[in-house]
């Protein structure tokens, strides 16, 4: 017994505190895109770019205290899915948990490969080899996972504070450079020919809004975290509104310092920081942008087996994905889920899906956001630690958001996350619809 409470103790020790969980909500967020972010931006609207960053992460904010709000009814693993299920059935959380599993094996495919293509850029010597790079950090991850959480953690955190060493350099030398790149502010609006500016700032806003994906992430871990009803919501909100301010502060010293300039560079936030702090700027970000992307795969090797595991957990997959070793790490779902992204990987195909598995979140978001006002009607006397303010109008404003978002990138989702529904049902249907019939069997027997 002794024994085992000593387990115990030690595996609430591995897990994250709130700093830590913070940690990890900004690593979840920031990628090496916010590096390239300036210049995809910019192109529409010009300086007015940064505006619409601000009403941007506004939106994503009403996004995460719906997730930061259901949080707090929940100790466990799994996010949307959890939520769904509480609050919808088994039915609606199996179809959230399974798209949910697979749009992040297909995301995590996507980032060994972009983690390939930085690590060449930064180290010409292995070009060509980029598959073998990919194939190989997430074979590392996994066992680093396998050796359990205490392991992963430190590789995480310390992964994410040296990214964000840059990061934080950047932007607080943008504080002091800002006013002397006043005039590159004018005009503020700059539209492209032949756009008008309803266009431009949506389609800036949606390819804004790709750079905060991610803040969900916490939530699906949430079992790795100490006391996670109270640390979860607290980590969200926090996460999120420290990546608003960093992005903040990278756009407008990006513009303060380059101006219309960023179009003729391709990699603007470099360029940026060389007329800051001189040649010593461009190295520290291209080495910032190495370890952005590094830790973005820690992160998810993390999470990506944790979502499968939760799921079977809960009895809707095999209870094998599930099985955990000594170290307390769910061994099956850490093999299959890199399994699945070294195939994705080999095939070649895994780009258009993982194109797709950042338009599908939002098939995360809605449930959530749905989730908020029927758990508050089915359970008005929980004890949680945040409330979404103003009843239900920032959850349906976040449903809202996300179907414009998903319209604004292409209509044709909506038929493709049809199809995804259809068969993950369909899965549903083959590996519990027997349990309905027999319930429904031992039901008329008894009224017989």
């Amino acid at each position: 017994m002794a024994s085992n409470h000593i387990n115990e103790q030690e595996r609430e020790q591995a897990k994250f505190s709130l700093s830590g969980a913070t940690l990890y909500g900004i690593n979840a967020v920031i990628g090496s895109g916010i590096f390239l972010l300036p210049q995809a931006i910019y192109k529409g609207l010009g300086p007015a770019s940064i505006a619409v960053m601000f009403g941007t992460a506004l939106l994503t904010i009403m996004l995460a205290v719906c997730f930061a709000e259901v949080a707090g009814y929940f100790g466990k693993n799994g996010g949307a899915f959890q939520y769904s299920k509480r609050a919808f059935g088994d039915f609606v959380g199996f179809n959230v948990g399974f798209l949910g599993w697979a749009v992040t094996i297909f995301a995590w495919a996507a980032m060994a490969a972009g983690f390939a293509k930085m690590f060449i850029i930064t180290f010409p010597a292995f070009t060509g080899w980029n598959i073998p790079l990919s194939i190989t950090l997430i074979i590392l991850l996994s066992l680093m996972n396998i050796a359990g959480l205490r392991t992963s953690k430190i590789f995480t955190i310390t992964a994410t504070i040296a990214k964000l060493i840059p990061i934080v350099a950047f932007s607080a030398c943008t504080i002091f450079f800002i006013k002397n790149g006043l005039p590159n502010f004018t005009p503020f609006v700059q539209l492209e020919p032949g756009t008008n500016l309803l266009g431009a700032v949506s389609n800036t806003a949606v390819y804004i809004f790709y750079g905060f994906i991610g803040f969900e992430t916490l939530s699906i871990v949430a079992g790795e975290m100490r006391n996670p009803e109270k640390n979860v919501p607290r980590a969200i909100l926090g996460s999120i509104s420290i990546v608003s301010i960093l992005y903040m502060l990278i756009i407008g010293g990006t513009i303060a310092m380059l101006g219309s300039g960023i179009m003729n560079t391709d990699a603007p936030v470099q360029d940026a920081f060389m007329k800051m702090i001189g040649p010593a700027g461009a190295w520290m970000v291209s080495i910032g942008a190495l370890i952005s992307i590094t830790g973005l795969n820690m992160g998810e090797s993390i999470m990506v087996p944790r979502y499968g595991a939760a799921i079977a957990e809960e009895g809707l997959l095999p209870a094998n994905f599930a099985k955990q070793n000594k170290n307390g790490a769910p061994v099956v779902a850490i093999v299959i889920s890199g399994a699945i992204a070294v195939i994705l990987l080999l095939s070649g195909s895994f780009e258009s899906l993982a194109t797709l598995s950042v338009v599908f979140r939002f098939f995360q978001y809605i449930p959530t956001a749905l989730a908020v006002m029927k758990l508050r009607k089915d359970e008005p006397n929980a004890n949680v630690v945040f409330r979404v303010p103003f009843g239900p109008v920032i959850p349906w404003l976040a449903v809202g958001v996300s179907l414009l978002m998903i319209w604004g990138d292409d209509p044709m989702h909506f038929v493709r996350g049809a199809i995804g529904i259809v068969i993950a049902s369909s899965v549903y249907y083959m590996m519990h619809g027997h349990k309905k019939k027999t319930k429904i069997t031992q039901i008329t027997q008894y009224e017989e």
